[in-house]
Formats: C-alpha cells, structure tokens, sequence
C-alpha cells in the first residue's frame, strides 16, 4: 500500500472496528458503512431515525453501535442495533449544558456460561464478571444452541455466584455460551479545565464525575481489555492524550500504562486523532494525517494509522565514556545503548549491531545483548581506539525479531 493513498478513506471523521470489518456513520447518507481495510465497501445498513448533526465518535460493544453528535450546548449519545439489514436507534442521552466532547466510550464486558441452561430456567452462572453484574444490568445471551438466536434477559439478584433473572430464558445455552453486557458510559468533557464524566448507560445519569487537566482536551477514547502490558490483562478506558495512548484502570481509576505513539511532526505538531479502536493488540487511530519513515503524509479522507499494544522497539540511545580517547590503539571507550519500547521500558535481551567508522579503531563485542535481569534495557560493547586523531562515530542499531 502507498501511504500516500490512505487506506480506508472514510468521509466522516469516526470509526470502530469489528472483527477486521470497519465502520462509519455518515450522516449526510443516514447509513452505516461497513468496509474492509483497503476502503472497498462490504455492506451498508441505512439507519432506522435520520440524524440531525454528524456523528463525531463511533463505538461497538459486541451487540450495539454507540455514537455521539453535537447538539446545542452539548452531546447527544444514541445506541443503535442492527436489525436484520436496518440499524434502529435503541436509546438517546443528551449531555448538557455545557458539554463539549468528541470523546465517549462505553464500558462492556464479554464473559461466557460457566454452566448450561435450559428453556424457562431463570438462574445463570457466568465466567469470570460475577462481582461486575449488578441488579438491573441487561445481558445479551446468545447466540444459542443451534447458533442463531440471541436474547436479552434482566438482572434481579445476584446471589454468591447465582445470577436471578426476572424470567426464564427463551432458548437453550451449552457452557460456554457468550455473555455480553454494558454498564457505563465513560465522556470526556473538553469545557473548562477538562472532566471526565462516568454515566449509567441504562439511564442516562451522571453517576460521578472526575475533573483535573489530564482530562482536558482529549479527542478519541475507546474500552478494551487491555493484554501486553504488564503481565495480566486489564480492562480500560484507553485515552489519547497528546502523543500518548494511556489506559486507565477503571477498576481502580489509575493509569494501567503509558505507551509513545506516532503522531508527532517535528519540530512541534501533533497530528490530531479523531477516533480510536482496539482489536486484539491492534490499535486503529482515525487521521488525516500520518507519518511513516520520516515523511509526512496528508489525506483530503480519514485513514486509520496502526499501533499496537506488543512491546517493541521504540528507541535507541547511545553514549560513551570516556568521549576522548589517545590514538594508541590501546586504549577502550565504553559505549552504552539503552533499548526502550514504546511504554518507555528498558527491552529485555535484544541484540544491539554496534558500527564504527574508523578504519583501524573497531567495537569489540558485536552484537550485544540488552540487560537480561533487571530490565535497563542497556546493551554494553567497547571502542578499541585507532591510530588516528579524528572524530569517531559510533553507532548502535537494535532490531525486532519476535
């Protein structure tokens, strides 16, 4: 692919992605476009209620679309289902005054049936998001036995690890049979110095609101369960913040990580990033703009621009000591590279290809391995000196090989 052409040239500055498939509401067609990576168009589904302005973010949730567009003096957040070959508006909030955000996301979970259940049983048993259920929240079952029915079912209790439901199932569920539920509406709020604001998807209430300027200009987020980190997944409220991606437990409500990417034009521009997903350890940034290998590269379209969440190699840095060496041969300058990734951690025993353009004077160890045990992410060799008064330089290049 040229990186001059773009890739999926969508008109309307929002996204999601869903299993490879990529999407946007237009609201100039009332439709939702779904399309694959190259920009060729795979279905398009024409909304069930005409919108009134553009929709500037887009979110799924494993069984609804969310999207949120300008509205007098403030949001308007809508979830949508689709319908056979129609999408239909399910719900509508509205957060106002003073509301001004291109930034949402919708708090989901995707559990499964730790047991089986049959036509008319009101009691179920889920995997791992027992503690997260609470009484009113929905669950989206299915689909069921025969693979083609799925049903909504309302919470009453929930009881150690038995989960009362206000009536019997329809169909019949195997162990091992998705779950999936949302509970929270998570919008940044750009008035003022910047809040965060945690909503009842069900009602449409402010459930708190955190304020502080980390939350302040803030143009695309998305909720994904986070792997690759650290060394246990997480689910987040992943954020960009100027050139960082960060991911905030919201568990907890504390950064999970901080990780570098690229949407930085030297010497002082930020490429603005319109909306965000997350597939597997893919993350897709919606641009108009991106860099590749030191080139700029501008779109009259929105492409997204990859990232991901696997550590790799970000960057190398290299010094000496001493600087200045006698042109003895002898004599030994120690050159450190220290191998980062993109969350600013040291990579752990990576070779390091050490160059030097001396003719005589030469590096001793080559390749050199980064730090093993304690994670500096410094790989160490030697500048023999030459016979030669002259400025050396020295290079050290670090390659991905995993």
């Amino acid at each position: 692919m040229n990186p001059a052409d773009g890739n999926i040239k969508f008109s309307k500055s929002n996204m999601t992605v869903v299993d490879n498939y990529f999407y946007m509401m237009d609201d100039t067609k009332d439709v939702l476009f779904c399309k694959i990576s190259d920009g060729s168009t795979a279905f398009v589904y024409p909304l069930g209620t005409v919108l009134s302005n553009a929709v500037t973010s887009l979110e799924f949730d494993g069984i609804n679309f969310w999207s949120m567009e300008n509205i007098t003096g403030g949001v308007s957040i809508k979830r949508w289902q689709l319908n056979n070959a129609f999408c239909e508006l399910k719900d509508t909030f509205n957060c106002t005054p003073n509301f001004i955000s291109t930034a949402f996301t919708v708090e989901h979970y995707h559990d499964t049936l730790a047991s089986g259940i049959t036509t008319g049983e009101n009691i179920i048993r889920v995997t791992d998001y027992t503690s997260t259920i609470v009484s009113g929240t929905v669950l989206t079952l299915g689909p069921d036995n025969i693979g083609l029915n799925y049903e909504e079912v309302l919470v009453t209790l929930v009881s150690g690890q038995d989960i009362t439901l206000s009536s019997g199932v329809i169909y019949n569920y195997n162990a091992g049979k998705d779950v999936n539920f949302y509970n929270n509406i998570w919008a940044f709020n750009n008035y003022s110095a910047g809040t965060l604001h945690k909503i009842d998807a069900l009602t449409g209430d402010v459930i708190i609101t955190y304020s502080g300027t980390e939350y302040d200009n803030i143009t695309a987020c998305t909720f994904y369960k986070i792997s690759g980190v650290l060394s246990s997944a997480v689910d987040t409220l992943a954020y960009v913040k100027d050139v960082n991606l960060k991911y905030l437990n919201v568990g907890t409500m504390s950064l999970y990580g901080t990780m570098t990417i690229d949407n930085f034009i030297p010497p002082s521009t930020t490429i603005p990033v319109y909306d965000l997903a997350i597939d597997g350890v893919n993350v897709y940034r919606l641009q108009s703009q991106a860099r590749y290998y030191e080139s700029t590269y501008s779109w009259s379209t929105y492409n997204y621009v990859l990232s991901t969440t696997r550590r790799f190699i970000d960057t190398v840095s290299v010094s000496a000591f001493p600087v200045i060496l006698p042109n003895n041969a002898t004599n030994v300058s120690r050159i450190s590279a220290i191998v980062n990734d993109q969350y600013g951690d040291g990579v752990w025993e990576k070779p390091v290809f050490f160059t030097d353009d001396d003719p005589i004077g030469f590096m001793t160890i080559d390749p050199a391995y980064t730090d093993y045990f304690f994670g500096t992410g410094e790989a160490v060799s030697y500048y023999k000196a030459g016979i030669t008064v002259r400025t050396v330089t020295v290079e050290g290049t670090a390659t991905q090989y995993d």
